[in-house]
């Protein structure tokens, strides 16, 4: 392999095509996009056409190009794991997206993969590649705030996930495609393990989503090994656009990420000020995104593990089970 990292993408929604676009625009430093492959030919097509790279029919011709070193992995969660194996036994290092995979059995059997194939393998929680986060990081590493006591995260969506990702089966359900990302920054900020959670969920809004057997709001109360504490809210619905928040709080501190007027249109008359608008995720952290999929190239290049490895991956699924669990039994359930 040259200097220059050859990418196949997989999956071509709204994330694969974002990844696909900042390697092929030249925001990723030292990768180059070979191809792209969906099950949707036609998307395919068109895509490769726009981008001036190849396109594959199947996933299986895309892994048999020679040409491709590194595969982004962007499909429906459920199959995953079947992907990234089939990518790892191919000889290809792998980008999933967030949950890594649907269950710990399956996280297990990827973690076992990655270890007997000597590859790299990075997850997409890009949060962890965003300024204000790494920023807070760097405060509470360097004790800013003192001892950290207590994480407090809400996250809420516009509006219930389309198609497979309402099925709890396919996508893990909202402890999994929404709130594992909220996982993973907690363990990371305070750099301990989630050791036992408690639950609060139902179903308020949506009657679809309850049907499939998913909630669409929750209440996560946990405590990380360190004694700490930690609360996550998440909906799926948030009638003025995407909210995400965060706290920190130590003994000498308080660190806020994020407000819901933050990024947003306003215009201010005698009856007050309306504020419209929030960024979806993707422009949000549509710079965060770009510097996780450069880190994965920098890794591959100087042989070095991601910084969102396949441990991490399996301990958001983990956690994320722990929970359902939790909700179900209606008690306290250990992670660990």
């Amino acid at each position: 392999m040259g200097k220059a990292v050859h990418v196949g993408v997989v999956g071509l929604g709204r994330i694969g095509r974002l990844h696909a676009e900042a390697i092929a625009t030249g925001k990723v430093k030292n990768a180059r996009l070979i191809g792209v492959s969906d099950i949707v030919e036609p998307l395919a097509r068109n895509i490769s056409k726009r981008l001036n790279v190849d396109y594959y029919t199947s996933f299986d011709s895309m892994l048999k190009d020679s040409r491709i070193d590194a595969v982004i992995i962007a499909t429906p969660t459920y199959l995953h794991k079947e992907h990234i194996i089939q990518s790892l036994e191919a000889g290809k290092h792998v980008f999933v997206e967030k949950p890594m995979t649907v269950s710990s059995e399956e996280a297990e059997e990827v973690v076992k993969a990655v270890e007997k194939m000597k590859l790299k393998l990075q997850v997409g929680y890009m949060r962890r590649f965003d300024e204000q986060y790494r920023r807070a990081k760097s405060i509470i590493k360097e004790g800013g705030i003192g001892k950290t006591i207590a994480f407090v995260n809400i996250a809420r969506d516009p509006e219930a996930p389309p198609g497979w990702a309402s099925d709890p089966k396919l996508s893990g359900g909202i402890f999994l495609d929404m709130l594992s990302h909220d996982f993973d920054m907690a363990c990371w900020l305070l750099s301990s393990e989630i050791k036992e959670v408690f639950v609060y969920g139902g179903n308020y809004i949506y009657k679809e989503i309850g049907r499939k057997g998913d909630l669409d709001v929750v209440s996560v109360l946990f405590r990380f090994v360190n004694n700490a504490q930690g609360f996550i809210h998440g909906a799926r619905k948030s009638v003025f656009g995407y909210e995400l928040k965060t706290e920190i709080y130590g003994d000498k501190g308080t660190i806020y990420i994020g407000s819901p007027y933050e990024n947003l249109f306003a215009v201010g008359r005698k009856d007050g000020i309306l504020f419209e608008g929030l960024k979806w995720f993707e422009k949000r952290f549509y710079d965060a995104y770009t510097r996780e999929l450069n880190h994965f190239i920098t890794s591959i290049i100087e042989d070095k593990r991601p910084e969102v490895n396949e441990h991490d991956g399996y301990r958001a699924v983990k956690i994320g089970e722990a929970c359902w669990k939790s909700f179900q039994e209606r008690e306290k359930v250990e992670v660990l």
